[in-house]
């Protein structure tokens, strides 16, 4: 939906990444996402801070609204160097986001501009 080559596990120095988005198929990761439903905070965000490190990639953890404290927390701490650089989702706001983007494509399609 945004124009991107988007990866889902995408594999990288022997850990995986949730979901990476490239400008074309062989390019650098433009942009890396970590989704914490469950699980832990510090290496997701240990792994959003390598992608930050080798790629200079914008990036995302997408959490719940309830774990945004122990984030913050985190990034305030151990993971200071990207506390400006990661950008916080809540899961909420991804669900209202691609929603959104649907039901605009949808109208582009009726009005046969899409």
């Amino acid at each position: 939906m945004q124009g991107f080559v988007a990866e889902s596990e995408y594999e990288a120095d022997g850990t995986r990444l949730d979901v990476v988005w490239r400008k074309i198929e062989k390019g650098t990761q433009r942009y890396v996402f970590e989704v914490q439903v469950s699980g832990d905070l510090y290496h997701a965000l240990g792994k959003l801070k390598h992608a930050y490190d080798r790629w200079n990639s914008n990036i995302f953890l997408v959490a719940k609204e309830e774990d945004m404290n122990k984030v913050n927390e985190l990034l305030s701490g151990t993971y200071h160097e990207i506390q400006r650089r990661v950008k916080l989702v809540e899961l909420n706001q991804v669900e209202e986001l691609f929603r959104r983007k649907r039901a605009y494509r949808e109208y582009e399609k009726g009005l046969g501009i899409s």
